[in-house]
């Protein structure tokens, strides 16, 4: 059987698997840091790690469901393409907060500019349907 949405159903796995990396290497941090569960604080790298993936879940709740509306509503192709903008944006945002927070910006923007797209263009699609209707 295949998918009726192929793009976006590959994104949402590739999304879910970003999400578990940084999950992973936030984890990995922690032991190779020295910092006890329940402490969120003490070693920089581990801060780091820590905050790109809360990030990156706090994005993922808003993207995820935007992205199956504007699949279904606008296309496969374009919400695939959308969820690569996202992915490459929350890879730049992640190798610069690691390195360097303040340099985060530009993978936070790219991002949240996939967000917007089909978010915004999802909410025209809805109130033209319901216009024509």
């Amino acid at each position: 059987m295949i998918a009726a949405y192929p793009l976006t159903t590959l994104a949402t796995l590739a999304i879910v698997l970003l999400t578990f990396i940084f999950s992973f290497r936030a984890g990995k941090s922690r032991a190779s840091s020295g910092v006890s569960a329940p402490a969120m604080a003490g070693d920089d790298t581990f801060e780091r790690a820590t905050r790109v993936h809360m990030n990156t879940l706090e994005q993922m709740v808003l993207f995820v469901p935007v992205l199956w509306i504007f699949a279904m509503l606008v296309s496969d192709l374009f919400a695939g393409i959308a969820a690569v903008v996202w992915l490459v944006g929350r890879v730049m945002y992640s190798q610069a907060y690691m390195t360097d927070p303040s340099k985060r910006t530009a993978g936070f923007m790219l991002g949240i500019l996939a967000l917007l797209i089909t978010f915004v263009w999802s909410i025209v699609m809805v109130v033209m349907g319901m216009m024509a209707g």
